[in-house]
Formats: structure tokens, sequence, C-alpha cells
């Protein structure tokens, strides 16, 4: 009842080479995907940061008008509308918007503020 637990290798030298060369590769690509993970870390907190300061300067601006006139304000909102802003370009038989329209578009925020303008110019016009 005796079994053979050994068995014998022929080119142990060469097996030992392989299994050394695939665990090199092995440990490179390992540290390609934790640069890869890094970066992705480093591109989220950017993003982040990013979405912070974009609220401050949406903040900023809205204090901004809020400082002027809302005359000037309201005189400035009436010569834009008046104006037409769509700016297209014909390339390919597709109609492309300008990224200054897309830009420009005011935040929901803004649009309020604007509203309550108006309201607060009709009531004096009333009163």
């Amino acid at each position: 009842m005796t079994e053979e637990f050994f068995r014998r290798i022929e080119n142990p030298n060469g097996i030992r080479r392989k299994v050394l060369e695939s665990s090199k590769e092995l440990i490179q690509n390992l540290k390609s995907h934790q640069k890869i993970l890094e970066i992705r870390k480093n591109k989220t907190e950017t993003m982040k940061a990013l979405k912070i300061e974009l609220k401050e300067i949406n903040l900023l601006l809205d204090k901004l008008r809020d400082s002027f006139p809302s005359d000037l304000v309201n005189k400035f909102e009436s010569e834009r509308k008046e104006k037409p802003s769509k700016k297209t370009s014909k390339k390919g038989g597709k109609k492309k918007t300008s990224i200054k329209k897309r830009i420009a578009e005011p935040s929901e925020l803004v649009k309020l503020e604007n509203k309550l303008s108006d309201i607060e110019s009709k009531l004096k016009n009333l009163g």
C-alpha cells in the first residue's frame, strides 16, 4: 500500500525559472493596477474639489448679481432676450449650438431670483 508521493521533475531549473518569470510579470501587473487605482482616487478627489469650487463661484456670482441695482439687471436681461443669441453652424448637415450658449444658461436659483425681481418691480408699479 505504499503510494508515490514524490515525482521526479525533468529540468527543475527551467521550471523554476518559468515560475519566477510568471511571478515577476504578476507583480508588475499588480503594480500597474495599483497605479491606476491611485490615479482614479486622485481624479475623484480633484472632481470633488472642483465641484466645491464651482459651488462657491456660483454663490459669489449670485451675491454679485444681488449687489447690482435691480433696474440695471432687468434692463440687461431684456436686452439679452431681444437679441437672438442662438448661434448655429452647419457642418455635415447637423446643427451645433455654440459652447457659449450652453455655458450661459442660468441656474434655477438665478431664474427664481429674476422672477422675484420681476414680481417686486410689478408690486412697485402697483403701489
